[in-house]
């Protein structure tokens, strides 16, 4: 009595990947020289790194000893040379496809994205302990969004909604009846 070793066969299933569209080079060296032309036209000095990653897709930071001059108050300056450098993008690629890129300078967004999220956190827990609505700083409607979108994601017990006039526009928090 001699044993044969158990051959199984199995196939596996084929899976379809799509792949992400390769990163295109020149246009990112098209729009670093943007900005960097930006920068020099605007008498501030600094320098330009981009950075891809899957959840902010591209971003083009800038890094200034100015900064401060770059962001403004609330963002709303680095909010307003971000959309000049995306209309003047668009208009030397002249592309059908859309190029997609955040600007950010030295990092702020990233940090007032986490400000701003440790805030709603906190205003959320006050809510909690005393049952009265919580209203946040004023602030742009990009960073409200944020906070509203941030709420529904990791506090469904909670309603967000924003009152007031601009600037003054501010974010305020119930709890869900």
């Amino acid at each position: 009595m001699g044993s044969q070793p158990l051959l199984l066969c199995y196939s596996l299933p084929t899976i379809h990947y799509q792949l992400p569209p390769m990163t295109d080079y020149n246009k990112i060296e098209i729009v670093k020289g943007i900005i960097t032309e930006l920068l020099g036209q605007l008498g501030v000095s600094g320098s330009v790194e981009f950075e891809e990653s899957i959840t902010k897709g591209l971003v083009f930071n800038i890094s200034s000893p100015d900064s401060f001059l770059l962001i403004g108050r609330q963002g709303a300056t680095l909010h307003s040379v971000e959309t000049l450098v995306r209309a003047l993008a668009a208009k030397k690629l002249q592309s059908q496809e859309p190029f997609w890129f955040t600007l950010d300078v030295d990092d702020y967004k990233r940090k007032r994205e986490w400000f701003l999220k440790e805030t709603a956190k906190a205003a959320v827990e006050k809510l909690k302990m005393t049952g009265r609505g919580q209203a946040l700083e004023p602030m742009p409607n990009y960073e409200r969004r944020l906070v509203h979108a941030y709420l529904q994601e990791h506090h469904p017990e909670v309603e967000s909604s924003s009152i007031d006039n601009e600037p003054y526009r501010k974010v305020v928090l119930r709890l869900k009846k």
